[in-house]
């Protein structure tokens, strides 16, 4: 509460101020009303107190008083120098059980508890200021125990009849209530942020598929780990038809309308949902058990809804193939990865896999759980026992559903295992239960490697403080250095810094500009980036000049306003030096690449001839095996003509490995003039020389782009691996299946190449790109082992990459990029 005028009636004024002008002189003009204090104050025995009897009292003091009684707005009167008390009703509610006894009393001796404040303010009101506070915080005893109060105040001088001030009139308003309501709003507001702060962080680490959608457009306000793994993508910050539009037609989205309308949740079981994970339209059939809960502000609208999900896909996998392929089961159910053991109606195992002997090397077919407990060990999380009779198997035998549930497993001899997994009751056609079936798996490790995970999020910090580049931040407008890490303090001489402002911390950089340029980030809101910089620094007793990289970057408010500013800076002193270092010998680096470019040529001549050389003796050797088989071939037994069937096949391999190293040798060095190249008609050449047999599908993309580029390489590029896809996809599929690619990569096109060959395992991802490296026999495929070094060589030297995607058994997928 703020009142709108507290300026105090000059004597004159206050003459006429009572009684329609007339100057109060009776005890019921100057104490008028039949208020307490009113009456108090025509009782009292005011000759006891420093103002003396009534009637000697000066006319502005008379006056003063009677507008103070007057009024129903809490209001005191200072008067003299010994600033005698005299107060309304209303500032009687403030006076506690120091009323009546205030009353007359001097101000420092009715409230010593806060005269500490009031003795630096009275002297400005009787120079003649008007001082105003707005919600000041006042350590009040009106009760006896100090206690927190803010007020509202004014206080005004009263100028006595000689025009000098005589007195102080304040106006009090205690908004103590307002104050502490306030104060607890932003508490609870502070506490409920950091509550939904809390909540946000366990969603992310639940062992559960949950999401947040919010308004009528379902639109994805939180996704955890396990939601983004389930539908193959990030969908937080889109609406539901852009995030997962294959659902919308199954009916989800007239789902979550219909729940988000009603405001009661929808409850569903094992039920299938058609998800594109790949991202490539092919759909895949998952079974979730899911509620979809609305969420309501406190007026009891629905704001959102949250989906809580278990994958049962597996459970509902396995159930399937038990009802329909019984005769089968044990076969199957050995192949699966997972840790599966089914119990009849009684509770007894009846099968366990291979999984599940590793998991549970001491569990026996034929015996319950509750009967093996003595060589098995349960726990909970927590590392308490577990029961038998409350393990995740015999759960499920009382009919229970344990859905992505975790334990610990202790077996003799072996550390103690993490397990997760689910354990579901078997029923059989006509409704009743016949078993249960337990599948599990061991996540030790995943579970070792989440908890470290969630250690390495807290290392923000840590990451501040190692981060390879000094990083300062200042705050206000005298820029006081609020944090800064080590190696900041190091490139800086490891000065003091916490605390100062700039300017102290850096007298050395006032004269060359740099504080002054914190000034002008801060006024600006504009970054200020610095290149190679030079300064003049002092560090560890000496003044040294040195190069910066450096940004100086506000720290913007919610207001819009710079509140700070982030220094980030790199020392490239060695860089710069090295540099100028560099240009001295830029007439000697010329020499050299001269040099460099002639032994290219004769490295060039080297290599012609001497392949011309080397294919020379070869031929001939050809020549003779073929003319042998010409005179004496109806003579050679079948043996001798395998010996010159290899003969000639080793013949033509080593002029093929000839005119690869040849190859090799030119794709970095050997370069053509760019020009536009159709990769359209390109393939189709491609395709030609290569010829592939007429059962090989060969898919091309039909809008392949066109690139800058020098012709041959490319072509060999394309040669290699279209070459590589035919060939190893035709040796090992009866349906050899070949595709090509292409989409824009930004500054590059990127091209793919996929096959439905025998695939190559990931230890020899790497491997495949060096000289002479084949996976198979060259007696079983033909090759010399250059045609990917060679790829990978002109790949590269073009500003290229190229890798390889494969598992054993699942085709290869080959990706290089080519700039525009």
């Amino acid at each position: 509460m703020k009142p709108t005028s507290l300026t105090p009636l000059a004597p004159a004024e206050a003459a006429t101020a009572v009684d329609g002008g007339r100057p109060a002189t009776s005890l019921e003009d100057i104490f008028p009303g039949a208020s307490e204090l009113s009456a108090r104050c025509r009782a009292k025995d005011w000759g006891a107190t420093p103002l003396g009897p009534v009637e000697r009292w000066p006319q502005s003091l008379k006056t003063t008083v009677s507008i103070v009684l007057s009024s129903s707005f809490p209001m005191i009167v200072l008067w003299g120098p010994e600033l005698v008390q005299i107060y309304n009703d209303a500032y009687r509610l403030l006076m506690g059980a120091k009323h009546p006894a205030g009353l007359g009393q001097g101000n420092r001796e009715c409230w010593p508890e806060v005269w500490h404040i009031n003795e630096s303010i009275y002297p400005r009101i009787f120079k003649g200021e008007t001082v105003f506070f707005e919600e000041t915080m006042y350590p009040l005893a009106p009760h006896g125990q100090v206690e927190e109060y803010y007020l509202t105040l004014c206080y005004n001088p009263v100028r006595d009849e000689s025009g000098a001030v005589g007195g102080v009139f304040v106006t009090v308003f205690d908004v103590t209530q307002e104050v502490r309501t306030r104060i607890q709003r932003d508490r609870a507001l502070a506490e409920a942020k950091a509550e939904r702060e809390r909540l946000y962080e366990v969603f992310m680490q639940v062992p559960a598929i949950i999401a947040v959608l919010e308004g009528p457009e379902h639109t994805f306000t939180v996704a955890n780990p396990r939601y983004i793994a389930l539908v193959g993508r990030d969908v937080v910050g889109k609406p539901l038809r852009q995030a997962l539009p294959e659902v919308v037609d199954q009916g989800f989205a007239e789902l979550l309308d219909s729940v988000r309308r009603s405001g009661k949740p929808y409850v569903a079981h094992e039920a299938l949902v058609k998800l594109d994970r790949r991202g490539d339209g092919t759909l895949e059939d998952v079974y979730l058990d899911f509620i979809y809960q609305p969420l309501k502000d406190a007026s009891g609208s629905v704001f959102g809804i949250m989906a809580h999900a278990v994958d049962t896909t597996e459970q509902v996998f396995a159930r399937k193939r038990v009802e329909e392929l019984a005769a089968e089961r044990a076969a199957m159910l050995g192949q699966i990865a997972d840790a599966v053991v089914t119990f009849d109606s009684e509770g007894r195992i009846n099968f366990l896999n291979d999984m599940a002997r590793s998991l549970y090397p001491e569990l026996r077919a034929g015996a319950t759980f509750a009967e093996q407990e003595e060589r098995i060990s349960l726990e909970r999380l927590d590392g308490t026992p577990c029961p038998a009779d409350e393990s995740p198997a015999v759960r499920a035998q009382r009919g229970e559903r344990v859905i992505d549930e975790a334990w610990i497993v202790r077996t003799p001899g072996a550390p103690p295992r993490r397990i997760q997994g689910s354990a579901v009751p078997v029923y059989g056609d006509g409704g009743a239960q016949i078993g249960a079936v337990l599948t599990a798996r061991d996540v030790t490790e995943q579970h070792r490697l989440q908890r470290q995970l969630e250690l390495e999020r807290n290392r923000l910090n840590d990451v501040f403080q190692q981060a390879p580049a000094a990083i300062m931040v200042t705050r206000g407008p005298t820029h006081v250095i609020e944090a800064a890490n080590p190696l900041y303090a190091h490139v800086t001489g490891d000065r003091p810094l916490l605390g100062r402002t700039v300017r102290e911390a850096f007298p050395d950089l006032i004269e060359q500009g740099f504080p002054a340029l914190y000034d002008q980030v801060l006024a600006t809101r504009e970054p200020y980036v610095g290149n190679e910089a030079p300064v003049r620094v002092e560090r560890f007793g000496r003044v040294e000049e040195a190069y910066f990289n450096f940004v100086y970057q506000p720290l913007i408010g919610e207001d819009g306003s710079a509140f700070g500013v982030m220094t980030h800076a790199i020392e490239v002193t060695d860089i710069v030096r090295a540099r100028q270092q560099a240009e001295q010998r830029a007439l000697e680096l010329t020499r050299l690449t001269q040099a460099l470019e002639q032994s290219n040529r004769e490295l060039d001549r080297f290599a012609y001839v001497t392949s011309h050389d080397l294919k020379a003796p070869l031929r001939g050797i050809a020549s003779l095996a073929q003319w042998i088989q010409e005179d004496v071939g109806e003579q050679l037994s079948a043996g001798s003509h395998e010996h010159v069937k290899l003969l000639l096949g080793r013949v033509h391999r080593m002029e093929a490995l000839i005119d690869g190293i040849l190859a090799y040798s030119r794709a970095g060095r050997v370069r053509e003039s760019a020009a536009p190249v159709d990769t359209v008609a390109m393939v189709r050449d491609v395709l030609d020389l290569l010829a592939p047999p007429e059962h090989v599908r060969i898919d091309v993309q039909p809008a392949l782009p066109t690139v800058t580029a020098e012709r041959v390489p490319l072509q060999q590029v394309f040669m290699n691996l279209l070459g590589n896809a035919i060939k190893f996809s035709t040796l090992n599929r009866a349906d050899p299946h070949v595709q090509l690619r292409a989409r824009d990569a930004g500054d590059a096109y990127e091209f793919t190449v996929i096959d439905n060959g025998p695939g190559i395992a990931p230890e020899y991802h790497e491997r495949i790109w060096g000289i002479f490296q084949t996976l198979e026999a060259r007696d079983k495929v033909e090759g010399a082992g250059i045609g990917l070094s060679v790829v990978k060589k002109i790949i590269e030297t073009r500003g290229g990459r190229v890798w390889v995607e494969s598992a054993l058994g699942e085709g290869a997928t080959f990706r290089f990029t080519w700039p525009k």
